[in-house]
């Protein structure tokens, strides 16, 4: 990977969490009046600070002007900009635009795009707000702030170039040290120099290229500046203490002669004893100016120069073509880890390989002492249990992020429905592994439209059903066992069984009567493909497409999904999906010869022989009647086709998905263990009930392969 690749890839990893972080604080730090806090507020400022520096250390001028004026009405908010009810709900829209337009943006340089959308629109909107809070200025006031805000970033240079000011210029010693581990020291303090250049004039720094490879000498030693400057000492404090990751600073006056000629590399002629406090004032001659203007005209051309090889200036004709088709953005592999974790899995693989070593000894001496070689055993074992669980957790991040964007969803859809609807967050400290939590955000996003637009009703109409105007949703994450369990509840209208079971006969999901079909098995019918009981198709449902998809998503995950509802109550979903898709508790059994698994989630009562009934009706169909529910049976020998001699006799399992309950019969029952889930060999797929009944496969303990059972496919059956 090239340097500039890896500071691409740097950008976007790094402002799409922070990009994140703004929403979640947008969407959750809201008090009841709509207000945001000091902490909140400050926090928005310091992230788009930190996205402006960075846009501008990697040309993307656009996208620093955006951000710039955003960071202006937040500035003006904390230094105590008042704002109704209506305002701050304006405040925060505008924001969650920002958020939305600058994530597309940043996903394009991912894509290897450069960032071309038009901002004018939305800029507006931000200066809007801006000016909207100046009515009572005079005029003047108002032109001059939205110059200020409009000046683009080459009018600044300019402005600072041709009008040097010397005369009260101070001269300042920046050091900057950076947190332990952060990384990317080099370009986090290209990112200090761009954020602080619109309050003075960088003159020095140490390192000075940092276009090279720098970052173990600013870890040894930090980051350095001499700057030039009229502002006051405190703004550029202000402005140093909204760097990301900073672990300390230090800014002092620079009064000594001899370093200030260090820095200048001028002789000054003049009395020193002449207040030694405006001994910058030297600087002010004038050939030192045009000397000034020279390295600023050297400076801009050597800034064009990087845009150019940063960027690879290319055709814009090529580029335009390249924006105008669609592309699918690549996906973000990064994983933020805790230092501690790391540490724990250096150790235990030290212990291991320590370990490994005592063990292959044992096996080659001579007096072989088979009780100690099996207390080595042993505590390989347990390391490598530790291993893995040190592993898993290293993938495990808390699922609050996902729930932070339904905040985003319910309030897009408050203000288009004019329903009122308050999201109740429970759990969001979850912890799932990194690929669930990709895949579920989907399912999740069309499960809250569903409450929102099928579930949750009118004000008028819950005052008229005496219930409170206001409508809650309850998003809730909560481990169990190997599981996580998610679950979505609203306190709307409930599902009506009598249309949903109408519907599925005019469909021909069924051809049962609605007497002989049970609220459960009613309610599981909206999870058919191509199932609504909209009449008529709205913005966001009655087309068909939904349910069956999150069906299909979580089935992915191999997870399950029930539904429980009560008319005029609510309705509650409840998803049950494995912590990690690379392992699973499985129960292996045997059929004929060979070892299958069944997955322990999907397994809820197991009995022995002789204590089931069989009962078999006129069509030939078995049936056990247990406390007085009556299920189907599927013997697994007939389905893989395998001649087996305990046919009358065997050991049934009753399973359950969320496509109902079934009976199955196995030969025997080995033991229950934790398997590493592979996909099925190619050569296996080509035969069709491997492919149809079977989810993937696992590497036994004796090197043979054993196929897991699809529990869905097998009750479908």
């Amino acid at each position: 990977m090239s340097e500039i690749d890896s500071l691409n890839e740097f950008y976007v990893q790094e402002n799409i969490q922070l990009l994140e972080q703004l929403e979640e604080i947008l969407l959750v730090e809201q008090s009841g009046d709509g207000k945001l806090g000091k902490e909140a507020i400050e926090e928005i400022f310091r992230v788009m600070h930190t996205i402006k520096g960075s846009s501008a250390m990697m040309g993307y001028d656009s996208l620093t002007k955006l951000t710039h004026s955003v960071e202006d009405v937040f500035d003006e908010i904390r230094n105590g900009l008042e704002l109704s009810h209506d305002k701050w709900e304006e405040v925060v829209d505008v924001a969650l635009a920002s958020v939305d337009f600058l994530k597309e943006e940043v996903l394009n340089v991912q894509d290897g795009l450069l960032p071309e959308a038009s901002i004018d629109e939305l800029h507006e909107r931000v200066l809007r707000l801006l000016n909207s809070n100046d009515e009572n200025s005079n005029e003047d006031n108002d032109d001059d702030k939205l110059l200020e805000i409009k000046l683009p970033k080459d009018c600044e240079n300019e402005k600072k170039t041709q009008t040097t000011q010397v005369i009260g210029e101070k001269c300042l010693y920046i050091k900057v040290l950076f947190e332990n581990g952060c990384g990317m020291e080099g370009i986090r303090a290209l990112g200090v120099v761009t954020m602080i250049d619109g309050l003075c004039s960088v003159m020095k720094t140490i390192p000075e290229d940092l276009n090279v490879e720098c970052d173990d000498e600013i870890i040894k030693d930090g980051f350095i500046m001499y700057v030039k400057t009229m502002k006051e000492q405190c703004e550029l404090e202000k402005c140093v203490e909204e760097t990301m990751l900073l672990k300390s600073y230090e800014i002092t006056k620079v009064t000594d002669k001899i370093e200030l000629e260090n820095i200048f590399g001028i002789v000054n002629s003049i009395d020193i004893q002449e207040d030694i406090n405006d001994i910058e004032d030297v600087i002010n001659i004038e050939d030192e100016i045009i000397k000034d203007e020279n390295i600023n005209v050297e400076i801009e051309k050597i800034n064009e120069e990087l845009k150019k090889e940063i960027h690879n200036e290319p055709d814009k004709k090529e580029v335009n073509q390249q924006a105008a088709q669609p592309h699918a953005h690549n996906k973000n592999n990064y994983l933020t880890v805790n230092i501690d974790k790391v540490d724990t899995l250096m150790n235990l693989v030290g212990e291991i390989v320590t370990t490994e070593s005592m063990v292959e000894k044992q096996s080659q001496l001579e007096n072989f002492d088979s009780d100690n070689f099996e207390k080595q055993a042993r505590r390989l074992h347990q390391l490598t249990n530790e291993l893995q669980d040190v592993v898993m957790s290293i993938r495990m991040v808390p699922i609050s992020s996902t729930f932070t964007k339904m905040q985003r969803v319910v309030r897009d859809m408050s203000k288009k429905t004019g329903k009122i609807v308050d999201l109740v967050l429970i759990g969001e400290q979850t912890e799932v592994d990194k690929n669930i939590l990709e895949n579920i955000s989907d399912p999740l996003m069309h499960m809250i439209r569903n409450s929102m637009d099928h579930g949750i009703e009118m004000p008028n109409d819950r005052r008229e059903s005496s219930k409170p105007e206001k409508a809650t949703i309850t998003l809730e994450a909560k481990n169990t066992g190997g599981d996580v369990v998610i679950i979505i509840k609203d306190d709307g209208k409930g599902l009506d069984k009598d249309v949903i079971v109408k519907k599925a006969i005019e469909k021909g999901i069924t051809s049962k009567s609605i007497e002989e079909i049970s609220d459960k098995e009613a309610y599981n019918f909206i999870l058919a493909p191509g199932f609504s009981t909209n009449t008529a198709v709205t913005e966001y449902s009655g087309r068909g497409v939904g349910m069956d998809v999150v069906h299909t998503n979580i089935r992915k995950l191999r997870g399950s999904i029930s539904i429980d509802s009560e008319k005029g109550k609510g309705t509650m979903i409840v998803l049950r999906i494995p912590l990690t898709l690379a392992i699973v508790d499985g129960m292996k059994v045997e059929i004929g010869n060979e070892i299958y698994i069944i997955p322990s989630l999907n397994i809820k009562e197991v009995f022995r022989q002789g204590v089931y009934d069989i009962v078999e009706n006129p069509n030939g169909e078995e049936h056990s009647i247990i406390r007085g529910n009556c299920y189907e049976i599927r013997r697994l020998s007939n389905i893989l086709g395998i001649n087996t001699e305990k046919f009358d006799d065997g050991i049934m399992i009753l399973v359950e998905s969320e496509m109902g309950s079934a009976c199955i019969i196995v030969d025997g029952i080995i033991g229950q263990q934790q398997v590493v889930i592979k996909p099925i060999p190619t050569l296996l797929t080509q035969f069709e009930k491997v492919q149809s009944s079977m989810a993937g496969c696992s590497i036994l303990e004796d090197g043979s392969i054993s196929l897991i059972f699809d529990v869905n496919s097998i009750i479908n059956k």
